[in-house]
């Protein structure tokens, strides 16, 4: 295998960054192909990493994602860690939900992506926006096999160690009794 078809492999396990995150994010995406755009790309075969630096965009159906560097690792089994940084602004990606017209947007000064465990985590000034909910703190945790998160406030000094959530109230039906259909 050249190298070039390598890269391509080992570029494309990093899809799951943000397609786990969340769970109902568009399945159609899966099937897309990933493309990833960067001023500098080094690959080592050896190591199975790839390292994507200078202005990254990464985009796979519905999936957008900009970052400043994308590290990738894949262990011996096939599993792939990656993380993207924000080094001169937040790693933002953005993804259509399923079945709904409604996107999903985070950022974070950096995104990690655990495949063995399937969990994704937002470090720094972490926010997650779905419509007109919306989930910020230092550290947000998703896990997409328990399809749970966690939210860990500041703790830097000045920092008042808060997690913000906003949720927006379900609507009613036109009886005003249980939730509105879709």
């Amino acid at each position: 295998m050249n190298a070039a078809a390598k890269s391509t492999g080992l570029a494309a396990a990093i899809l799951a960054l943000a397609v786990a995150w969340p769970a109902h994010a568009e399945k159609a995406d899966r099937e897309r192909p990933v493309n990833i755009e960067s001023d500098t790309l080094r690959v080592d075969d050896a190591n199975k990493t790839a390292v994507y630096e200078g202005n990254v965009v990464l985009t796979q159906g519905t999936l957008f994602m900009t970052a400043d560097r994308l590290d990738v690792r894949q262990d011996d089994k096939g599993f792939t860690s990656s993380e993207a940084y924000g080094l001169n602004k937040p790693v933002f990606f953005r993804q259509k939900q399923e079945a709904k017209d409604q996107y999903i947007e985070g950022m974070g000064n950096r995104i990690e992506y655990d495949a063995a465990n399937d969990v994704v985590k937002l470090i720094g000034s972490a926010r997650v926006k779905r419509g007109d909910e919306e989930v910020r703190g230092n550290l947000i945790v998703y896990d997409a096999k328990t399809e749970t998160y966690r939210a860990v406030g500041t703790t830097k000094e000045g920092g008042n160690g808060r997690v913000r959530a906003v949720i927006k109230p379900k609507q009613k039906d036109a009886s005003g009794k249980g939730e509105a259909k879709p």
